[in-house]
């Protein structure tokens, strides 16, 4: 009888441990991606769950290693997907080297070195995205974006200026 009740136990841990969590991940970890969905930052996390926000981020960078996401957000992401069921595990065949469809039209449209370097180029001289959403860019990133807005803007009033110009000269 007791060799029964010592199984039945056995079997109720592990669905427990099997229901508990996606490549399990603690209820602490759980709690700290769930808030980090609802874009909290990391004082904000601490402040919700009475921890230091050091400690959030020791969470938040296991369960993105666990979950083999680049970020926090999309770690967060992929573990609402998983609790919603929309996903059944990561996927873990896919290699995080893949080539994304504009980089591979411009690296066959020109020579190897050289459709890396304009793909580099390129995405220094991007325009960055407007919303007031929160985001996780190094002050270098910011920098960069700000100094292209300024560099595009630039671009944009010079252009103003000669069309109005020549549309001056043009009446006069």
């Amino acid at each position: 009888m007791a060799e029964i009740m010592s199984k039945k136990s056995f079997v109720e841990e592990s669905i427990s441990m099997s229901a508990q969590s996606p490549l399990h991940l603690t209820e602490g970890q759980k709690a700290c991606l769930r808030l980090v969905a609802q874009l909290h930052t990391s004082k904000e996390i601490g402040r919700t769950l009475g921890i230091s926000p050091f400690t959030v981020d020791q969470r938040l960078d296991a369960a993105r290693r666990k979950l083999n996401a680049a970020t926090r957000i999309d770690a967060a992401k992929i573990f609402d997907a998983m609790e919603r069921n929309d996903i059944y595990e990561p996927f873990v065949y896919e290699t995080s080297m893949l080539e994304s469809t504009d980089d591979a039209v411009s690296q066959n449209a020109l020579p190897d070195g050289l459709g890396r370097r304009f793909a580099k180029i390129i995405s220094f001289i991007s325009v960055p995205p407007i919303g007031g959403e929160r985001h996780e860019l190094s002050k270098r990133k910011i920098l960069v974006l700000a100094l292209n807005l300024a560099f595009f803007s630039t671009l944009v009033m010079a252009f103003v200026v000669v069309v109005l110009t020549g549309t001056f000269r043009l009446f006069q």
